[in-house]
């Protein structure tokens, strides 16, 4: 890699050009039949082989992990299955951003399909994290003996305790780091505990309730917990694996006896061109053992072959419960992509699937709020749900009225979902304004003293709450470093903190939690209540704690491009082939580009608040439009000074009244160097 400096401006990211084996590429595109550039790009992102390429572009719903691979799936899903059964009162309490409110809506609405006696509540007011005591108490009020805490409950030890003392047992349905000891629940759904062996570790909230959807269906199915046992002859012995759900559990190897390690209740399944030895068939048969009989077209050389064969089998025949996980996957992909989830692995999945499924979505809620979003023309992306949906879906928890968000995805009533859908697009329009104005007024505050930090934290009382997240990342773009934005209210701070590239904010506030009444969240965005009185304690140990460790909390902030273009390489063609790496966001981003030495032609700050550029570029045969958004400050400043600018896009598309439109999405810009 080669790395170019700061160019002077104290905004500006560390431009590092990717580099990789010639040869290398080469090679991959004459297997592929992929470009060049893409094949790069690929190689970049870790995917070498035709089996990864092909998982990366057309994995679909079926390649999902088996959701039975969670240590307390099957216990979850016979809890709540009783619950249903007995019509025991089911409390779900969520969480208030955009993953909680779906995740809410979700587990809800599948409740509701098999007519369980399900209620809901999500926190009240502008702040609050997690569930409360009160919150139990009305569940308690209410006759529930169930609650499922979504987005939520992981560090919730006294509050599941206290749960326990009212006679509510808990199944907590979450995705956050465990930060200590897990409470007393009854189950635990959370690929990110220590102990967990689910394989993939990013899905949202969103995400696990969809496997648990996936898994209570396939509950209802006559081949829930049975076992099977695929059989290969070997000689007189017969290699067994035992396999319940999907899952091998446990091998087995038989060889003539008295007794075979073989439960009569399970199923033999066995190759009809293999012969099993007499002894094994005859008892089987005096034992009335079913047996299934497959014909294999494919070759292979071991029971662990024979078994991948199959549960790959088993698995293609669940159309009827993956259409019904697919009725959700729309929710669930909204959720992973608003709660900033990697878009690789099974995410990538359920991205892909649920932006399919939200064109003709189930879900009246959705349907009716897409009618409202100012979507651009064509077709559907991450970016598109990322500025358009999710932003206003969020509102309602930024405004103290998440509720409504939940009860617009949950309503069956078409008058309701458009009334809710108005309150939502108007709460996301006062939440704009109320974001501006909080920002006009803590940017002030930030002195020279904060900007020489490595941490920025702030701590104020003339701010409203309910923004600070937003507030958090503005300032964290800016100054290219992450912030904590804390605003009192009485006897309680509430804090955000937004970062970014490799700070992990999550450890930084483990390590001051003995300072918070209550905190939570993820690697680059975090959110905590705060007693006022330990406010200056928590700054001074911030910076006390990356002082100290200033390897681990370094932050870095670079800007990975992938290729240097040519102005004749920007063509429609180009943009085509970019289609491959959507959907694209964290994790997945679209390819980053450089191009040095242009000429900008008449740049133009644009937006509300002037804060956006918009300028040209010439090409062989046209001028292409280039977008950077919060960059007319450096941008104006760099192009008035010079003539020969370097800069760093994305290229996307625009529909504009039908035209189809190549432009640039701006990263960065600098005065030119003329070398990568």
């Amino acid at each position: 890699m080669k790395h170019q400096d700061l160019n002077g401006f104290d905004n500006s990211p560390e431009w590092i050009f990717q580099e990789i084996e010639k040869t290398r590429v080469e090679k991959f595109s004459e297997l592929t039949g992929l470009s060049r550039v893409v094949s790069k790009i690929l190689l970049l992102r870790g995917i070498e082989t035709e089996e990864a390429l092909s998982y990366y572009l057309d994995g679909d719903i079926y390649k999902l992990h088996n959701p039975f691979l969670f240590n307390h799936m099957v216990k979850t899903v016979l809890r709540v299955k009783k619950a249903v059964n007995t019509k025991e009162k089911i409390f779900i309490f969520g969480d208030r951003d955009v993953d909680g409110v779906l995740s809410t809506a979700m587990l809800y609405n599948m409740l509701k399909r098999f007519d369980a006696e399900v209620f809901y509540k999500v926190p009240e007011g502008e702040y609050g994290y997690g569930i409360e005591n009160r919150d139990i108490d009305f569940a308690s009020d209410k006759g529930a003996s169930l609650l499922i805490a979504v987005d939520t409950g992981t560090s919730s030890i006294s509050e599941i305790e206290y749960a326990s003392r009212k006679g509510i047992e808990t199944v907590i349905i979450d995705h956050h780091v465990q930060t200590g000891p897990l409470p007393e629940a009854f189950s635990i759904l959370n690929p990110k505990t220590e102990d967990e062996g689910y394989t993939f570790k990013d899905l949202s909230a969103g995400g696990v309730v969809l496997k648990f959807i996936h898994a209570f269906i396939l509950s209802y199915t006559k081949n829930f917990n049975r076992v099977f046992i695929p059989a290969f002859p070997n000689g007189e012995r017969v290699n067994c694996l035992k396999v319940r759900n999907g899952l091998v559990e446990e091998s087995l190897e038989i060889k003539e006896s008295i007794h075979y390690p073989v439960d009569p209740d399970c199923t033999i399944v066995i190759d009809t061109e293999k012969q099993l030895p007499d002894y094994f068939s005859s008892w089987l048969s005096d034992k009335k053992v079913k047996q299934i009989r497959l014909t294999c077209s494919q070759s292979y050389n071991s029971v662990e072959e024979f078994a991948d064969i199959f549960i790959n089998l088993f698995t293609s025949k669940q159309k009827k419960s993956v259409s019904f996980v697919k009725s959700f996957i729309d929710l669930g992909a909204i959720s992973t992509i608003s709660d900033i989830m990697p878009l690789f692995g099974e995410n990538r999945i359920i991205v892909r699937e649920g932006l399919k499924q939200i064109t003709t979505t189930e879900n009246l809620g959705l349907k009716v709020l897409l009618s409202y979003c100012d979507l651009p023309e064509g077709r559907l992306n991450a970016k598109a749900i990322a500025w358009n949906v999710a932003p206003v879906i969020n509102s309602a928890g930024r405004m103290g009225d998440a509720h409504l968000a939940v009860k617009l995805f949950t309503t069956d009533d078409p008058h309701e979902a458009n009334e809710l859908s108005r309150i939502l697009i108007d709460l996301n329009e006062k939440r704009k304004d109320k974001g501006r104005k909080n920002l006009d007024i803590i940017r002030p505050l930030i002195s020279e003293k904060h900007k020489t930090e490595p941490v920025i934290v702030l701590s104020t009382d003339t701010a409203e709450h309910g923004v600070t997240g937003i507030i958090a990342n503005r300032i964290s773009r800016e100054l290219c470093k992450p912030a904590i934005i804390i605003v009192n209210d009485g006897s309680i701070g509430v804090g955000s903190g937004r970062g970014g590239n490799n700070f992990d904010l999550m450890e930084l506030v483990i390590s001051c939690s003995d300072l918070l009444v209550k905190y939570g969240g993820h690697r680059s965005a975090i959110g905590f209540t705060i007693d006022t009185d330990n406010i200056e304690q928590f700054i001074h140990k911030v910076h006390s704690t990356v002082s100290k460790d200033i390897d681990r909390f370094q932050y870095r902030n670079i800007l990975e491009i992938d290729e240097n273009l040519l102005p004749e390489d920007l063509t429609f063609e180009l943009l085509d082939e970019l289609e491959i790496f959507e959907p694209s966001g964290v994790g997945n981003e679209l390819p980053k580009f450089s191009l040095l030495g242009t000429t900008a032609i008449n740049p133009t700050q644009i937006g509300k608040e002037k804060d956006h550029i918009r300028f040209f570029i010439p090409t062989k045969n046209a001028t292409i439009p280039v977008l950077g958004w919060g960059l007319a400050g450096k941008g104006m400043d760099i192009l008035d000074k010079n003539s020969e600018v370097d800069i760093v896009f994305s290229v996307e598309e625009n529909n504009f009244r039908g035209e189809r439109l190549l432009q640039l999405n701006l990263h960065d810009i600098r005065p030119s160097t003329s070398t990568v």
